[in-house]
């Protein structure tokens, strides 16, 4: 009969309990190390029947363990990223991690390195190249930014005005940031939206249940965010990826439904209906039919970002996970429609 577990109904009622059970009773939270034995061994043998009964209920099959559900379940803050796989090594999230910043960010260059220790585990990704700027010009800064820099720069006697102009400000600030390096500046938005989707992008690889209050460290690997070039400068080296209409079919692509979309420019956008290679999913492609220049890459790549695409140089297009069409439309785009795709692949045979 059971004495902990008397109100569960349910697979996952029971770990919500055992959760709150670990919690109150652990040892290290001040519990009993009988009691909170009895509890795991009555977990153990519960954990088995709803597993089961789970099963049967979804037709689908759980490969969580009781011992995997208790290393996630020790502090009231662990977590565990969606794309979290134990069996995955640290040198396999590296490759992972590198093939996505190589196919989102083509324009960019990233170190991606592991680091080992006897009893850990480090992710290390640093940004060595940008195509722009990552840093905000004075005059781009907000008077809230101005401000909490000239905190940091009087709390290191840095800051020498007492009162200023904009003009003797601009001047301060500038003497500063050519003396002390990066630490006094603000990244723009175009570089913290990078940095904080590479960051989003690592930690759906890793598990975290650690608790610094009472000495209790588990996680799959450390990792401390994107670091810009371990604070050194930046190189700014301006790329413009090469646009080619008409991407060849690969092996893990399937293309078809293809439509010609005009803007009010010369340019003519191509969509294409695709597979993604990784999770199967449909996914739509939009490539434009010449070689942009650095400028005018720039201006487009800012209008797919907004419409909810972003560039592949594997496949040399902008990617959509939604049909662009509607938004094109309503971004006052002009949408002409290619109703026979057996012309699109006969030109695309020829250019082979």
């Amino acid at each position: 009969m059971s004495r902990y577990f008397k109100t569960v109904k349910s697979y996952d009622e029971l770990k919500m309990q055992y959760r709150d059970l670990l919690k109150k009773e652990h040892p290290d939270n001040g519990g009993d190390v009988e009691k909170m034995q009895e509890i795991n061994a009555e977990y153990e043998a519960l954990f088995k029947i709803w597993k089961d009964r789970q099963q049967k209920i979804t037709g689908e099959t759980v490969t969580e363990t009781a011992e995997s559900t208790r290393q996630e379940f020790y502090t009231a803050f662990g977590w565990k990223g969606k794309n979290y796989n134990s069996n995955r090594t640290l040198k396999e999230i590296a490759a992972i991690v590198r093939a996505y910043v190589k196919e989102k960010y083509p324009t960019y260059k990233f170190s991606i390195r592991c680091a080992y220790a006897s009893m850990c585990q480090e992710l290390h990704v640093e940004l060595k190249e940008s195509p722009i700027e990552i840093y905000k010009s004075f005059k781009e800064l907000t008077n809230e930014e101005k401000l909490g820099l000239i905190k940091k720069m009087e709390a290191n006697w840095l800051f020498k005005l007492e009162s200023q102009n904009e003009a003797e400000l601009q001047a301060e600030f500038e003497r500063i940031w050519d003396s002390n390096g990066n630490f006094y500046k603000c990244l723009n938005e175009a570089t913290q939206a990078v940095e904080d989707d590479v960051d989003a992008f690592v930690n759906s690889y890793n598990y975290h249940d650690c608790d610094s209050m009472i000495d209790y460290f588990d996680v799959d690997f450390y990792y401390f965010g994107c670091i810009r070039n371990n604070g050194t400068e930046i190189k700014i080296v301006p790329k413009t990826p090469r646009l080619k209409e008409n991407k060849e079919t690969t092996e893990t692509e399937k293309k078809e439904d293809i439509r010609e979309v005009s803007s009010f420019s010369e340019e003519k956008y191509i969509i294409e209906e695709s597979i993604h290679t990784k999770t199967g999913e449909k996914i739509w492609l939009v490539t434009i039919d010449k070689t942009l220049t650095r400028d005018e890459y720039i201006t487009v790549n800012n209008e797919m970002k907004e419409l909810g695409g972003y560039y592949s140089k594997y496949t040399h297009s902008f990617v959509f996970k939604e049909n662009p069409e509607e938004k094109l439309k309503a971004a006052g785009k002009n949408v002409q429609y290619q109703e026979n795709n057996q012309d699109m692949e006969r030109k695309r045979q020829k250019q082979r």
